[in-house]
């Protein structure tokens, strides 16, 4: 199931459009299915280049404000969950490099919020789908690595995605806690959305941001690319991901 779900991504739904055009053109004509070449075709150049998907990721990276530790109330212990993104037992590497790129920037972020309250418990989650050091354990060294007591660190050894992570957490730490969700900008109105379901309002902290507006930064009009259309295909994911997990 996880397989079927991986393949269906923008790039293949216009690649499966091509097929389906190629052959009814083949049998029909083209004149009689023009219309829908059209179609194709302008649909790849509008997800392809730069412009639209940079535009509707920057606006739905934009819901979620950079979490400002300096102005939260830093009398109460802060539960700071860092989400799991993937990670590798290389037993050749230290914990930091065992992380995926995008775990690891979530740690950094978890952490630089940490250091900048007084009270805190850094949550690391996410199973092992071979029965192995869970993810969540790899984290928790990495974030030791890096400076946070052993005691100040908790786990969630069992979620394999973020809607069990929310379930997981709650069956651990019930709904009474004040909580800061660690996850990347994209994916973190998902993640607040299943912490209301849940009854706890977090405060986000986005990180992994997919668009930047830095001066050097090229922001404008570009030829259809991979990239772009790579982009567009994570976007339109991380919606439908939404819409599922709200109903």
């Amino acid at each position: 199931m996880e397989y079927i779900k991986d393949t269906i991504t923008l790039n293949n739904l216009l690649l499966l459009g091509v097929f389906f055009l190629g052959y009814y053109t083949f049998r029909k004509g083209y004149t009689k299915i023009r219309w829908g070449w059209f179609l194709l075709v302008g649909s790849t150049l509008i997800c392809s280049t730069r412009v639209l998907p940079a535009y509707l990721v920057m606006q739905y990276e934009q819901q979620v404000n950079v979490c400002l530790p300096k102005k939260l109330d830093t009398t109460p212990t802060y539960y700071i969950h860092v989400l799991g993104a993937g990670y590798s037992l290389d037993p050749r590497l230290p914990a930091t490099s065992q992380l995926s790129t995008t775990t690891l920037t979530r740690l950094v972020e978890g952490i630089r919020i940490a250091r900048n309250l007084k009270k805190y418990t850094i949550v690391t989650s996410a199973y092992s789908k071979f029965g192995l050091e869970p993810q969540a354990s790899v984290a928790k060294r990495a974030a030791i690595v890096l400076g946070i007591p052993a005691e100040n660190i908790k786990m969630l050894t069992t979620p394999s995605n973020t809607a069990e992570e929310v379930e997981a957490f709650v069956a651990k730490f019930g709904i009474h806690k004040k909580v800061i969700v660690v996850s990347d900008a994209m994916h973190l109105p998902r993640a607040i959305m299943l912490y209301k379901k849940a009854g706890i309002n977090a405060i986000g902290a986005p990180t992994n941001f997919q668009v930047k507006k830095g001066l050097n930064d090229f922001n404008g009009i570009s030829f259809p690319s991979l990239n772009s259309l790579n982009l567009m295909n994570a976007y339109c994911r991380e919606r439908l991901k939404y819409y599922k997990d709200l109903w």
